[in-house]
């Protein structure tokens, strides 16, 4: 009797100190139930082991800072009231309640006791936001930062141009698909906009134009004719190029071609002597009369001109002609050309020889084609030319070193193939091809008045022209 009483004695003190266990344990149980469980997240922040009003006032807080969002390198805030974005505390209090409810009870206090952690608990804040606000927040945003792709600009004043600029585009639909996950979060609060670019607009000639035209605008008392060909692309730029102007020596271009028409290779060297005299800096009248009659005319200078007019319209360049050998005095007999026909701009050219800048250039262009094998002098004179002769041809072009109006304007060491002319008291003219890295090009400038053309203003115009030319086609860096 006296053991069993011993036995429930200790049964008794062992209930109790289990009792006192149980209670302890379930104090610990109550405190640790009042935060929140270790390695939970809510919208991206770590709330684990927070109380739940430590929680909340966490996430009241980072829903009120500002989102930072970045337009290409524009550096934007977007603040919470612009979208109208709320967080209902209330009823994120009563979800995070409600998802925690699990570890309380019997069964959260049986789980403590063994030590097995609760499964991880995704509660998302309640928050809210303006659809339309936002929508109107990134019109805004567009309407102020995007711009339009902009057009190479001629800069008159540096004979230079500016490159055109790319242009910039919100896409409202993706920047929104990235903007509204970053309203939710409690924690990514940088964006970066969707923001599509559009290439800048590839220079063409009437860039190039423009500036031509701000050039002659500057001297309304000349009419200049300027013909400008890319001999890359086949480009053209015009201006007045289509009116008659007086030949002068540009012509012996003319004379040029058609001796070596006439002629096979190797030049004697007396022909290379008339040549030389007649395209050189001295541009010989009685040296090209030579070449017309002893070459081209078979012994009759007026033939030579008469072969040489009927070539020029064969190679479809109507509007060149000379009517009589240089320096001829007697009365000339009337060419009428669609150039000269015309009554909407007459400057009175020579009635002895004329052509038009377009003419010219073109004819620049064959002798060019045909050095590289091709064109229209190898089409419409098949048995007539090879790559060697207009080879040739551009060679004596270049030994012209006159080193002003076209020359004038390029940098020193370009290479240039050219043919200037005056007449008393005007015209001016300079017609060339010029080799450059950035490509290759035809210039013809032909510049008259109707007074007396001054050569302190002629020639640094012609040389401007020039020197906007050769930047189109080289731009700085």
């Amino acid at each position: 009797m006296q053991r069993r009483g011993s036995i429930v004695g200790w049964l008794i003190i062992a209930l109790a100190l289990i009792s006192l266990l149980l209670v302890w344990q379930y104090q610990a149980y109550r405190s640790n139930v009042r935060v929140l469980p270790e390695g939970m997240e809510m919208a991206g922040v770590a709330v684990g082991g927070m109380t739940l009003p430590e929680a909340l006032n966490v996430l009241e807080v980072a829903y009120s800072e500002p989102i930072e969002l970045t337009y290409q390198n524009e550096q934007l805030l977007l603040s919470p009231d612009t979208v109208e974005l709320r967080f209902n505390l209330e009823e994120t209090e009563e979800k995070l309640n409600e998802a925690l409810s699990a570890r309380q009870g019997v069964e959260g206090f049986i789980n403590y006791l063994f030590r097995q952690s609760p499964e991880p608990v995704d509660v998302a804040p309640v928050v809210t936001y303006s659809e339309e606000r936002l929508d109107g927040f990134l019109t805004r945003i567009a309407r102020q930062y995007d711009q339009p792709p902009q057009a190479p600009v001629p800069l008159p004043a540096s004979l230079t141009f500016r490159a055109g600029q790319p242009g910039y585009e919100l896409n409202v639909e993706a920047s929104r698909a990235r903007l509204v996950p970053a309203l939710l979060s409690a924690a990514d609060h940088d964006v970066e906009l969707i923001v599509e670019t559009a290439e800048a607009p590839e220079p063409d000639l009437s860039i190039l134009g423009d500036m031509v035209d701000s050039l002659l605008n500057d001297h309304p008392n000349i009419i200049g004719g300027v013909f400008i060909k890319d001999l890359q692309t086949g480009d053209e730029l015009a201006r007045n190029a289509e009116v008659a102007y007086s030949g002068l020596s540009v012509l012996k271009v003319a004379i040029l071609e058609e001796t070596y028409r006439a002629l096979d290779p190797p030049l004697t060297p007396e022909v290379q002597d008339l040549i030389s005299d007649t395209l050189g800096v001295t541009s010989s009248n009685f040296k090209a009369n030579l070449l017309l009659g002893d070459v081209i005319g078979s012994g009759d200078p007026y033939t030579g001109v008469e072969t040489l007019r009927a070539s020029m319209t064969r190679l479809g360049l109507v509007n060149t002609f000379m009517a009589t050998p240089y320096d001829e005095e007697a009365p000339p007999p009337t060419i009428v050309t669609p150039a000269n026909s015309r009554t909407d701009v007459n400057i009175q050219p020579d009635p002895y020889m004329q052509t038009t800048p377009v003419d010219m250039g073109l004819l620049l262009e064959m002798i060019y084609q045909c050095s590289e094998g091709g064109g229209a002098l190898m089409a419409v004179y098949p048995e007539a030319f090879s790559p060697e002769e207009c080879t040739d041809m551009v060679t004596w072009m270049t030994r012209n070193s006159f080193e002003n109006l076209i020359e004038a304007g390029l940098p020193e060491g370009t290479r240039v193939a050219q043919k200037h002319g005056f007449g008393d008291g005007g015209p001016h003219a300079d017609a060339g091809i010029v080799f450059s890295p950035g490509g290759d090009f035809v210039i013809v400038i032909y510049l008259d008045s109707p007074q007396y053309l001054e050569w302190a203003e002629s020639q640094p115009l012609v040389a401007d022209i020039a020197t906007a030319t050769y930047n189109y086609f080289n731009p700085s860096p």
